[in-house]
C-alpha cells in the first residue's frame, strides 16, 4: 500500500491524536527509555509502551528503534519533535493566559528577548514594572542570537525585544529604544584595565573570548585579527553562546572580548567588568522592541510604552 499523504495524516491526528502523544514523544526522546518516561510522567510503563503504538498506527511508521538499552528516536519521531514542542509551548501560554484572566483580569504579555535586549532594556527594570503594574502578567524566554525573529515565525511572542532588523516582518514595526556599540571589555583585574587606550599591538598580547561565527562581534574581531596581525594564539578555544559563562570567563581577569555593551552593560555597572577604550569599538543598530502596535491588546501596549520609556 502507498505511504499516506500529508493531508491524511494532518486528518488522523486532528480526529485522534491526543496532548499526552505529543509530552510521551517529548520525554522518550529526552530519556531514551519506556521505563524511564514512565517513571518521570506517572504512568505505567505498559501505558508508554500503548500511546507509542497509537501514534505509530496513526502515522504508519516507526518511531523508535527498540534495543536492549531503551530506545532512539526515528528520522520520523526527530521531525515531530519540533511540533510536539510548539504544541506543549503554546498548551502552557496558554494555561498562563487563562489563568491570569481568571484571577486577576490584567492580562498576559509573552516577551522574547535577543541577549543584548535582555541586558540594555530589561536588566534592572523588570522590578519597576511589577510593582507599577502588577496585575499584567509578563512571560520572558530568551531568544536565540542567531534567529531572534523566531517568535514571529512561530507565533510565541507578542513583543519581540531586539537589535533594529534590516528588514521590519510585514504587519509589525519596530520602535528604538537603546543605543549601542561593540566595545572591547575585559575583567577589572586583567593588565590592561588601567591602560587608558591600548594600541592593538597591546591588545594581540591577550588571550580573547570568540563569539559564534556570524555574530557581529565574531566578524570584527576577525577583521581585526587581520589588520592587525595577530597571532592564532590569540584566540580561547571555548566557544560560548551563553553570557552568565562569558561574565565568569572575564571575571578571572585573563580574558578580552569583543561584545555589544548592552550584553554587558549590568557588569560594567557592578563593576566587576571594564570597558577599554579601543580603535575596535564601533557602532551597531540600536535596541528596541518589534510589536503589532495596531492590533495590540491593553497589557500589551502598557508593556510597549513601559519599554519606550528607557
Amino acid at each position: 500500500m502507498p505511504a499516506p499523504d500529508a493531508n491524511i495524516l494532518m486528518n488522523r491526528l486532528l480526529l485522534k491524536g491526543k496532548v499526552r502523544h505529543m509530552l510521551v514523544l517529548v520525554r522518550l526522546i529526552e530519556l531514551g527509555s519506556m521505563r524511564r518516561t514512565a517513571t518521570a510522567l506517572n504512568m505505567a510503563q505498559p501505558a508508554v509502551t500503548q500511546i507509542v503504538a497509537e501514534m505509530e498506527a496513526l502515522l504508519e511508521t516507526e518511531l523508535f528503534f527498540r534495543h536492549a538499552r531503551g530506545v532512539e528516536p526515528t528520522e520520523a519521531a526527530k521531525d515531530l519533535l519540533p511540533v510536539a514542542h510548539r504544541i506543549l509551548d503554546a498548551l502552557r501560554d496558554g494555561a498562563e493566559a487563562v489563568a491570569n484572566r481568571l484571577h486577576n483580569h490584567g492580562g498576559l504579555v509573552r516577551i522574547s528577548s535577543s541577549p543584548a535586549a535582555l541586558g540594555g532594556m530589561l536588566h534592572g527594570r523588570l522590578d519597576d514594572f511589577a510593582r507599577r503594574y502588577p496585575d499584567i502578567q509578563v512571560v520572558i524566554v530568551e531568544a536565540s542570537s542567531t534567529t531572534p525573529l523566531h517568535g514571529i515565525s512561530d507565533g510565541t511572542a507578542d513583543i519581540i525585544c531586539t537589535r533594529e532588523p534590516e528588514v521590519i516582518p510585514e504587519g509589525w514595526e519596530f520602535q528604538r529604544c537603546v543605543e549601542d556599540a561593540l566595545v572591547v571589555v575585559c575583567g577589572k583585574t586583567h593588565p590592561l584595565a588601567e591602560v587608558n587606550h591600548p594600541t592593538l599591538a597591546q591588545l594581540g598580547t591577550g588571550k580573547w573570548l570568540m563569539n559564534h561565527v556570524g555574530s557581529v562581534a565574531r566578524n570584527r574581531f576577525e577583521e581585526v585579527f587581520v589588520k592587525a596581525g595577530w597571532p592564532q594564539s590569540v584566540r580561547c578555544q571555548i566557544v560560548m553562546h551563553i553570557p552568565k559563562l562569558t561574565r565568569e570567563m572575564l571575571e578571572s581577569g585573563r580574558y578580552l572580548a569583543i561584545l555589544p555593551r548592552s550584553v554587558a552593560a549590568s557588569w560594567l555597572g557592578e563593576g566587576s567588568v571594564c570597558e577599554l577604550k579601543s580603535d575596535i569599538n564601533t557602532p551597531l543598530a540600536p535596541l528596541g522592541y518589534l510589536w503589532r502596535g495596531k492590533q495590540a491588546g491593553t497589557a500589551i501596549s502598557v508593556f510597549a510604552r513601559f519599554l519606550a520609556e528607557s
